[in-house]
């Protein structure tokens, strides 16, 4: 007799149901997307940071090789820095062979910039917080 018997089973997910996830999935993209924005600024400004503090030790490298810049300010020294080929050491010394050469973007380059500081006191590149 039970086998006789049939049951009414539905399968699947009611209308109610399918409009309830909908929403928490929509709650959740609401709260994650600013925050994921916020990360991406970071990173943006780390960057900027790290490529700013790349130039400072370059810098400081070529000082140190015996080289000079004339007229030095920030932006000059960037630019000559990150611009191929380079800057070559001193003429006579050790490192006259040496490129100096930090290879990024000019958008990088750019954005690194308004991160440094020329030092004419200490003839450096000081890195801004």
């Amino acid at each position: 007799m039970k086998n006789l018997i049939k049951t009414n089973v539905k399968k699947g997910f009611s209308l109610v149901e399918l409009l309830v996830v909908i929403a928490v999935i929509g709650v959740i993209a609401a709260i994650a997307i600013p925050a994921m924005s916020g990360v991406f600024e970071n990173s943006t400004t780390a960057k900027n940071k790290r490529n700013a503090q790349s130039i400072a030790s370059l810098y400081s490298s070529l000082r140190a090789a015996g080289a000079t810049v004339t007229s030095p300010s920030a932006a000059t020294i960037a630019t000559a820095l990150t611009t191929s080929p380079g800057v070559s050491g001193s003429v006579g010394s050790a490192f006259a062979s040496t490129k100096f050469y930090a290879p990024m973007s000019s958008t990088e380059a750019t954005a690194a910039v308004s991160k440094l500081n020329y030092n004419a006191a200490t003839d450096s590149l000081d890195v801004v917080q």
